[in-house]
């Protein structure tokens, strides 16, 4: 029995002998270039596969195109043009005239004759401005639209009138002995807002009467003076 499991295993140590003996060897040459493709396919995977990625982003080209302007609709504003520019009536000053008789009424007659050197009113399509004080160096400007209410009282038989304005802060304008009375109150009351003029009880008998006048032609309308070059260009009727 040993004999026999000695000769099996010397059997077989004999065949991988064999075996090995009839691989052919590699020669040393080839393994290095094996190993140097390895490690050259190695880099290659390497380099593909980058665990930290760069953070620079290729900068977009940003092309312009011109822009084209959209033009809205044009607000046309009216010129300004002034209805009335002057000094106050120069009836003021006749009552003060009559005073200088005493002694008392140089002062009135003064201040009255100051307040036709210096102070001014103009009226136009925009606003009223008031011209006083020394010189005419005060001069206060308000618009149509910041009228709230209209106050008014005729003197000397409606040749001039004072007018009170209040303003929509209810601050206040007066403007005393304008001349033109009728004339200018209903070019003034075509200006302010149509709920002042209701508001005003506006027209008053002398109003309407002025109104009559107008329409018939034997007083001048109180509307703005037309230019001459929009006269020149208004058709004409045979």
């Amino acid at each position: 029995m040993r004999a026999t499991l000695t000769l099996f295993v010397g059997s077989v140590a004999c065949g991988a002998s064999l075996a090995l003996s009839s691989v052919p060897a590699m020669p040393r040459a080839a393994v290095a270039v094996q190993s140097t493709s390895g490690r050259a396919a190695q880099s290659a995977i390497s380099a593909a596969y980058n665990p930290q990625p760069s953070k620079a982003r290729p900068k977009k080209q940003k092309q312009k195109t011109p822009e084209q302007k959209i033009k809205g609709p044009t607000s046309v504003v009216a010129k300004e043009q002034t209805f009335f520019e002057g000094p106050p009536s120069i009836t003021e000053t006749l009552i003060p005239g009559l005073s200088l008789f005493t002694v008392v009424g140089v002062i009135p007659f003064t201040a009255s004759l100051a307040r036709q050197a210096w102070t001014r009113y103009k009226i136009t399509n925009r606003r009223i401005e008031v011209a006083s004080g020394f010189q005419g160096k005060d001069v206060v400007q308000i618009l149509w639209r910041e009228i709230y209410d209209v106050k008014w009282l005729r003197r000397y038989g409606g040749a001039a009138g004072d007018i009170v304005f209040t303003l929509k802060d209810d601050s206040k304008l007066e403007m005393r002995s304008v001349p033109e009375f009728d004339r200018n109150l209903a070019f003034i009351m075509s200006q302010v807002e149509e709920t002042v003029v209701d508001a005003a009880e506006y027209p008053d008998k002398p109003a309407k009467e002025y109104q009559a006048k107008v329409a018939s032609g034997e007083e001048p309308a109180p509307t703005l003076p037309q230019e001459e070059g929009a006269a020149a260009a208004a058709p004409t009727t045979e």
